[in-house]
């Protein structure tokens, strides 16, 4: 009886295998891999759970001496260094003053300011108050119903060091439109140290940028992919915009980037990437796929999914980079 049991065990073991392998087709994701693993349809995985590659996970920014890209953290330069004591920041900078003077107007401009007065003499430069808006400007109906905007400034002072220089700044906000009519004077102190702080952190990488690109270091694309959010790449096969964030900010970021422009959205999936919205009555689709964890490339077509002639297609990408950088 016990080895009639043993049998039967057996038995109903090898039916059960067989069962299990008969429920297994080539569409199952779990197929084994083997010489015929070809026949395994891939997994479709949402593009915001595909961010970070798996290169992207072991690499760590700021190698010293390498030429600046977006994966440097805290660049130094030979020339130019970040110096903070308390809430004091300021850049140390082995050049004279004239020689960075063109430089930090360029800077400000960059940042969408308007300079309200210089004073060569004593090194200072003063921008125009700055409203939100001219940032990131909303749809008419916004700006109807938004009363009360923010207004900032900056202040820039060059001083002589030594042989080089010491480049300090001032930040300054209000929501009172009127004390931006006030004295332009040198401000006593900034809003927000840690802006000024972050804000000439970015002048540094501007700086060393700049300085790199005119080395022949960088080239311009590779310039502006540092110092940009996002910029339009054309090529033998099109054009198309590089938004330099995670996959998900720069979705929701083309949304109000067409929302500012007053674009209507008929329909939105960030699951694959694909907006459809409406220019002139013509229905266009956003296709947005995922480089890596800090890349997107953005492709406009028609609603057939066929490339624009080159005039609409760069018509319309110029229009979205003025509302995402």
């Amino acid at each position: 009886m016990i080895k009639i049991s043993q049998r039967l065990l057996v038995l109903l073991s090898v039916m059960c295998l067989a069962s299990c392998g008969s429920l297994r087709s080539a569409s199952n994701p779990d197929v084994t891999y083997s010489g015929n693993s070809s026949d395994a349809v891939a997994l479709q995985v949402p593009p915001d759970l595909t961010d970070v590659s798996r290169a992207e996970q072991y690499v760590v920014p700021g190698i010293q001496g390498a030429p600046v890209t977006r994966g440097t953290l805290l660049p130094q330069f030979s020339s130019m260094r970040f110096v903070r004591q308390g809430e004091q920041s300021w850049l140390a900078i082995d050049a004279a003053p004239a020689d960075i003077w063109q430089r930090v107007l360029s800077f400000a401009r960059k940042e969408k300011y308007l300079i309200e007065k210089t004073q060569p003499i004593a090194g200072a430069i003063v921008t125009q108050w700055r409203p939100a808006s001219a940032v990131a400007k909303g749809s008419l109906l916004k700006n109807l119903i938004g009363s009360d905007e923010a207004y900032t400034r900056i202040a820039f002072r060059i001083e002589r060091n030594g042989d080089g220089a010491r480049l300090f700044a001032r930040s300054q906000k209000t929501a009172d439109k009127a004390l931006t009519e006030a004295d332009t004077a040198w401000p006593a102190r900034s809003h927000d140290p840690e802006s000024t702080s972050a804000m000439l952190m970015r002048l540094l990488t501007f700086l060393g940028v700049e300085e790199q690109k005119a080395k022949g270091i960088l080239t311009t694309q590779a310039a502006n992919a540092v110092l940009d959010n996002a910029t339009l790449q054309t090529n033998g096969s099109g054009s198309e915009l590089i938004l330099y964030r995670g996959y998900q900010p720069a979705f929701r970021a083309v949304i109000a980037a067409l929302d500012n422009l007053n674009y209507p959205v008929s329909s939105k999936d960030d699951g694959v990437g694909r907006i459809e919205f409406t220019v002139a009555d013509s229905p266009l689709v956003i296709e947005l796929s995922p480089v890596h964890s800090s890349e997107v490339r953005l492709a406009v077509l028609d609603s057939d999914g066929q490339k624009l002639n080159a005039q609409k297609e760069q018509s319309l990408l110029n229009s979205l980079l003025g509302r995402l950088s």
